[in-house]
C-alpha cells in the first residue's frame, strides 16, 4: 500500500469588514488547498492559501483542468503538490474527484 497526500481545491471569495461589522467594499480572491492524509477527508494535514488574487487570476488556475492547474501551481513554486497529485493520479475540487491522465 502506498501512502498518498490528497488535495482538495476551492475557489474562495472573502469580503473585508470593519471592526464594527460594517462593510468596507474590499473583496479578495484566493485558491484554497486543503491537504489530507486520507481520501475520506478525515485527517486534515494543512490548509494552504494562494491569496492576493483578483478574480481573473484566481480563475486562471482552472482547477478542473489538470494541465493548466499544474502549470499555475509550478509558477507559484508548489512543485511538490504537482508531484504528489501525479503520484496519486487524482485530486479533488470541492470534494469531487478529478482524474489525472498520466504521461508514461
Amino acid at each position: 500500500m502506498t501512502d498518498h497526500i490528497y488535495y482538495d481545491f476551492w475557489y474562495l471569495k472573502s469580503e473585508e469588514i470593519k471592526l464594527d461589522g460594517s462593510d468596507t467594499g474590499a473583496v479578495a480572491y484566493e485558491i484554497g488547498i486543503n491537504v489530507f492524509a486520507d481520501e475520506e477527508f478525515d485527517h486534515l494535514l494543512d490548509d494552504v492559501r494562494i491569496s492576493g488574487l483578483n478574480k481573473e487570476e484566481m480563475l486562471s488556475f482552472d482547477v478542473l483542468n489538470a494541465v493548466r492547474l499544474f502549470s499555475r501551481l509550478e509558477e507559484e513554486g508548489l512543485h511538490s503538490v504537482v508531484r504528489d497529485i501525479k503520484t496519486a493520479g487524482f485530486y479533488f475540487v470541492m470534494g469531487e474527484k478529478v482524474s489525472v491522465i498520466q504521461d508514461r
